[in-house]
């Protein structure tokens, strides 16, 4: 049953397929007191066609794709864009593809006011915007609808997103298109852009400045979480690195699961079948089954669902280096791949207590690690010693240089 006949909040993720599917337009979204969009129904101008109910796809889900999809654990071979990427490159490859002729690439954004939202690009150097990863709903406002344009002008499209993003896609455009490939992402569940901007006016107070050039991780830094430029007011700019998501009070607060969504915690998509043509994933604890492999800069896990993603595979496998793996050892270390987040005892209250108390207490209180100043200390240990050794590097390329 969908969310217009239930209003509970576990029964809408936000696809914004109901938006688009409408008619006459009668329904738009409403930022509820958490900062997430749920759809309201403008009654004086509905037709009570009921096809905002029909498209929705938690309460209509398909599971269609592959039971038993081909599964890899891979990344480019291209070890300056694979640095580049969250992990191992996947997505990359496959805009690049999708860009070469001619399509469109779909994916979220972090702009420069540290908003997340999805947008389409056609060219190579606005492809950056779309890479990394980004710990936050993303915003899908008209990208529905420019697809389908696209795809009925016969453009490629590449969608990229969260498994119920990509379900909310496939039941707006409601038939199969010959150039549309789509992506979906292992997810742990997303917070609300609200938590995130209270979490950016947080950095910028402790650290006196302008938080730009947010990044929630890097393979450029050791693998590092929580990169960000700062500019004080003087001018000055530096970057802060936490090198573990065990020092942010944001990060800390996702991956256990205080801040996410409702529908998160009932997600209809984190299980096999999926339902991206492509799933996309980091290949966590990959060295355990493939010790050859070289990790240090992050491995993809990627499924291929549907005979598109397996085309594409075809077209791309030789520009990464690649091991055939099973979503069962996939699983063993992500297990969101086929199961959903459970929800810390925190959940039911956490956004109200940040409202009412303010960011910074709850992030001391709430969002920390025990331990912390171990945790700090460590981090910072091994930090320094990743940077001691890549600036031997550095030094030792010079002198050969000048040599």
């Amino acid at each position: 049953m969908s969310y217009f006949k239930t209003k509970d909040k576990k029964d809408c993720c936000a696809c914004s397929a109901c938006i688009h599917s409408c008619p006459v337009h009668a329904i738009k979204f409403e930022r509820d007191e958490e900062g997430f969009d749920y759809p309201i129904i403008n009654n004086e101008i509905c037709i009570n066609c009921g096809l905002c109910e029909k498209v929705c796809p938690v309460a209509h889900p398909i599971y269609d794709n592959e039971q038993y999809p081909k599964t890899y654990a891979l990344y480019l071979r291209d070890v300056k864009e694979r640095q580049r990427s969250s992990s191992g490159g996947v997505f990359y490859a496959i805009a690049l593809w999708v860009l070469e002729r001619g399509g469109v690439v779909f994916g979220s954004i972090i702009d420069e006011q540290n908003q997340v939202y999805h947008i389409g690009v056609d060219n190579l150097q606005d492809l950056q915007q779309l890479r990394g990863s980004k710990y936050v709903q993303s915003a899908l406002k008209n990208v529905f609808k420019e697809i389908k344009l696209n795809l009925q002008a016969g453009r490629w499209c590449y969608f990229v997103g969260t498994g119920c993003q990509v379900a909310g896609l496939n039941a707006y455009l409601r038939k199969k298109y010959d150039t549309l490939i789509t992506s979906d992402l292992v997810c742990h569940g997303v917070p609300s852009q609200w938590m995130f901007d209270q979490h950016i006016y947080y950095l910028e107070k402790k650290y006196k400045g302008r938080v730009s050039d947010y990044r929630f991780r890097d393979n450029r830094i050791g693998g590092g979480s929580e990169i960000f430029s700062l500019t004080t007011k003087k001018g000055k700019k530096r970057t802060i690195i936490n090198p573990t998501y065990l020092l942010s009070p944001y990060l800390y607060s996702f991956m256990y699961a205080m801040t996410c969504r409702y529908s998160c915690y009932d997600c209809k998509f984190a299980k096999v079948p999926r339902q991206g043509d492509i799933t996309l994933a980091d290949y966590w604890g990959s060295k355990d089954f493939f010790p050859d492999m070289d990790n240090s800069k992050g491995i993809s896990l990627c499924l291929l669902n549907t005979e598109m993603g397996k085309r594409i595979w075809e077209f791309l496998k030789d520009e990464f280096d690649y091991s055939e793996s099973n979503v069962n050892d996939a699983a063993k270390n992500n297990l969101n791949l086929i199961s959903t987040s459970t929800p810390h005892s925190n959940r039911s209250f956490i956004y109200e207590k940040v409202r009412e108390e303010g960011y910074k207490k709850v992030a001391k209180e709430a969002f920390r690690v025990k331990n912390f100043n171990r945790v700090w200390i460590n981090a910072y240990i091994n930090q320094s010693l990743f940077l001691s050794a890549f600036l031997k590097v550095l030094s030792n390329i010079k002198h050969k240089l000048l040599d």
